[in-house]
């Protein structure tokens, strides 16, 4: 996203025409998506259909709908509105990246893609996430009069084709650390829990046989059956992976790598898992007060069982995503390059 706010002068005239072609194409999208299309609609089973039917997918095709209308009418405006209009359209398209990590490392998990044209509608709206907000950062600069560049001081940008400077390297603060591994702690159950499992144990009321022979019935890759012979579930090690990142993100030696291979990774999976995971671990928690009850037929886990892997499910995955937001967070700021 800095590269592309880097382009600074030019991007009136490239970067935001681009963004309202790409405002163009998701806004029919989310109109297919309303009017009953549901092969790429992000927020759905494998089936394609969506939680709570019809409805919400009209509902949320709107919305999607209203903020490619916002991008459209303010990629290339000056006013104070088109800022708004340029953060409504940022925050409804990251809504649909929704699960798009996940469904990268089901791919790697199964060895295919269920659902191709819902991953594709996914990166799209990703695509158009990063536009709008590198769109959004150069708004915002040149109404506050800095460079749209780098975001210094200056009004304009200081030898526009010079290289940018980066600056010192620099650890992230102790309070962004200890954040990041406070929210990092909801890993540890859920992860516990696949890792008994993996090595033969029983967890939640169910063996590992029985957790085994369920994940029989489902599509596995030749790389996930080899980790399952040697105790590892393939979403764990995708977790630790997230995890190293993280500190990729946190510590100086993350500095001396590319920005992009960390940033890219790092909003995408941050955003994507922050959407899945805290929906998941608010049913988890109302299945576990008794307030709603399973969802069909919970096999092999008993009624409290599920209930429970559910609860350690969101808060996994949504405090991996939210320790990847705050990270990408601190790294931006302290890597950002100036003129």
């Amino acid at each position: 996203m800095e590269t592309l706010v880097g382009l600074g002068r030019r991007w009136p005239s490239w970067v935001g025409r681009v963004t309202q072609y790409w405002a163009v194409l998701y806004g029919a999208l989310a109109v297919h998506w309303m009017t009953g299309g549901r092969e790429s609609f992000p927020i759905a089973n494998v089936h394609g259909d969506p939680p709570g039917g019809p409805v919400t997918a009209v509902v949320v095709g709107g919305v999607l709908a209203l903020g490619s209308v916002a991008g459209l009418l303010s990629a290339r405006g000056k006013s104070r509105w088109a800022t708004v209009g340029l953060v409504f359209a940022t925050g409804t398209t990251l809504l649909g990246t929704f699960g798009l990590a996940l469904s990268g490392v089901g791919a790697v998990a199964a060895g295919t893609v269920e659902r191709p044209w819902a991953m594709a509608g996914q990166v799209v709206a990703a695509v158009g996430a990063g536009l709008l907000f590198a769109s959004t950062q150069v708004h915002l600069r040149r109404r506050r009069s800095r460079c749209p560049r780098c975001g210094g001081a200056h009004e304009v940008a200081l030898r526009p084709d010079a290289a940018l400077v980066r600056p010192r390297l620099l650890p992230a603060s102790a309070r962004t650390r200890r954040t990041a591994y406070l929210v990092l702690a909801g890993l540890l159950p859920w992860a516990s829990v696949k890792l008994v499992w993996g090595f033969g144990g029983s967890a939640l009321g169910v063996t590992a046989a029985e957790w085994r022979t369920s994940m029989d019935n489902s599509e596995t890759s030749a790389l996930s059956r080899l980790l399952e012979r040697l105790g590892i579930d393939i979403t764990v090690l995708a977790s630790l992976v997230g995890v190293v990142l993280v500190l990729a993100l946190l510590y100086r030696w993350g500095l001396r790598l590319p920005r992009w291979l960390l940033l890219l990774p790092a909003w995408v999976g941050g955003v994507s898992l922050v959407l899945y995971g805290v929906p998941l671990a608010v049913w988890g928690s109302l299945m576990v007060t008794g307030v709603a009850p399973p969802d069909g037929d919970p096999g092999p886990f008993t009624a409290t069982g599920i209930a429970y892997m559910v609860l350690f499910g969101g808060a996994a995955f949504g405090g991996l995503g939210t320790a990847l937001a705050v990270g990408a967070v601190s790294y931006q700021r302290r890597s950002r390059p100036h003129c």
